[in-house]
């Protein structure tokens, strides 16, 4: 007898639809159950060993209803704070954690800079610094920091550190008596063109910006002076109008007046006398030299260049201090003054100052009026007196010295807060237009990375 199939519905939930697996054999596709009929008496036969597993569904019923709530409850608002929890973890920790790296791999550094100067440098200009450095003392690794003296020197332009290097360890600083520098112990010599720095008024140093070098000369310029055999006791420069060189004292007390430029020893009374020889006694020992002069009158606001012509015994004593700031009053005790003219018309400023000078340049710096919120002026003139540009900056600023090449004059400016700490900058000036260049700043404060 055929087999008869009507429509035939799952034993078990009733849906009709269904997979065939063989002619008598079936599987539900809502609830999985397998079942098969049999010939002629169409029994439908289940069975209920299949592998199909549906996930389970929360039972919303009966008297766990409210407990099952507040379970599904929970479990939203435990996995809504640990998703929101990682995202802001992300967002936030992370960049701590990175922050925290950073703290770790730096080490923080203060420097109190002694002296920062524009030098020539062949056809460039860098400048040289020596300054007290301190690193931080809470560091485990402290010992590859030593806290002390250093010096060294940046390009000009770039701001590169060319070198650097320790002077003298803090300690060892300490154990000499003194220790110090003074703002007006530097100075440069042009009859033997070097820079000289006098450092606890017993030791000299010479700065020699080709070679980035700093050395103590203090026994090789007296080695062959017999009248200092006995070592250096204290030393300190000679005013600028009595010549480039030093006053001394040995061991014993003695004093004496040293000049590099011709490398003699003079006592003084010797001192005194050659000052004042007329050049028809310097047996040729002389040269021309031009330099400049700014005259102030009425408290000092009316301001005019001179153009000075004088004598110059080459490297040896000088009576140069020839005039008084307003002009009224002339010394020649030397004979060396040959003539003097002004160069400009007079011209109102303040605390006007020759910057620098050269053959071809005079660079001016003032304030336009006595206000204290007065900003700093700079004026570029040739040696002639006529401007070449005027340059007022929108900040007042103490001026320091300056260092040119053929394109660009460098100046060191310093801000002039009253309450808080100064900071001093690199400026520098085209020398055609005056275009100003605030370039970088020695930073006092900043933090070195170890890594």
């Amino acid at each position: 007898m055929a087999t008869k199939i009507r429509a035939v519905k799952c034993p078990n939930c009733g849906s009709e639809k269904h997979d065939q697996l063989d002619s008598k054999r079936f599987r539900c596709k809502n609830c999985g159950t397998e079942f098969f009929i049999d010939d002629d008496d169409i029994n439908i036969n289940v069975n209920h060993r299949y592998d199909y597993s549906p996930p389970p569904i929360p039972n919303f019923n009966g008297p766990s209803k409210l407990v099952n709530l507040f379970a599904i409850a929970a479990v939203s608002i435990v996995t809504i704070i640990v998703v929101f929890g990682s995202i802001l973890f992300s967002n936030i920790s992370s960049p701590s954690s990175s922050s925290l790296l950073d703290e770790i791999s730096a080490v923080e550094v203060d420097e109190d800079y002694k002296y920062i100067f524009p030098m020539s440098r062949g056809e460039n200009v860098c400048f040289f610094y020596l300054t007290r450095r301190r690193y931080d003392n809470g560091r485990s690794d402290k010992g590859k920091y030593v806290n002390g003296y250093y010096y060294g020197f940046r390009d000009a332009q770039s701001g590169k550190i060319l070198s650097d290097h320790l002077l003298i360890s803090e300690d060892n600083a300490d154990k000499l008596n003194a220790f110090s520098f003074s703002a007006d112990e530097i100075r440069y010599f042009h009859q033997v063109g070097r820079w000289y720095i006098i450092v606890s008024s017993r030791y000299i140093y010479e700065v020699d910006p080709v070679s980035l070098t700093l050395k103590e000369v203090s026994k090789s310029l007296f080695a062959k002076k017999t009248a200092m055999s006995t070592g250096l006791s204290q030393v300190k420069f000679i005013k600028e109008d009595a010549g480039e060189g030093f006053l001394v004292t040995n061991n014993m007390a003695d004093n004496y007046y040293y000049f590099p430029g011709t490398d003699r020893l003079y006592t003084g009374e010797a001192f005194e006398y050659a000052r004042t020889l007329p050049p028809s006694e310097l047996q040729g020992e002389v040269r021309d030299s031009v330099y400049y002069w700014l005259q102030r009158t009425e408290n000092k606001k009316k301001n005019r260049l001179w153009k000075l012509h004088v004598k110059f015994h080459l490297g040896d004593p000088q009576d140069s201090y020839y005039f008084s700031d307003d002009m009224k009053y002339t010394w020649n005790s030397d004979h060396r003054l040959i003539n003097y003219a002004p160069i400009s018309d007079p011209f109102v400023a303040f605390h006007t100052t020759i910057v620098y000078q050269d053959a071809s340049y005079i660079l001016l710096s003032y304030m336009p009026t006595i206000a204290e919120d007065a900003n700093t002026v700079f004026q570029l003139r040739r040696t002639d007196g006529q401007i070449v540009w005027t340059k007022p900056l929108d900040e007042r600023l103490r001026v320091g010295p300056a260092a040119r090449n053929n394109k660009k004059i460098w100046v060191r400016v310093e801000t002039s807060y009253r309450n808080k700490s100064n900071d001093a900058y690199c400026y520098s000036f085209d020398l055609a237009d005056g275009k100003c260049q605030n370039l970088y700043v020695f930073p006092t404060e900043y933090k070195l990375s170890t890594k």
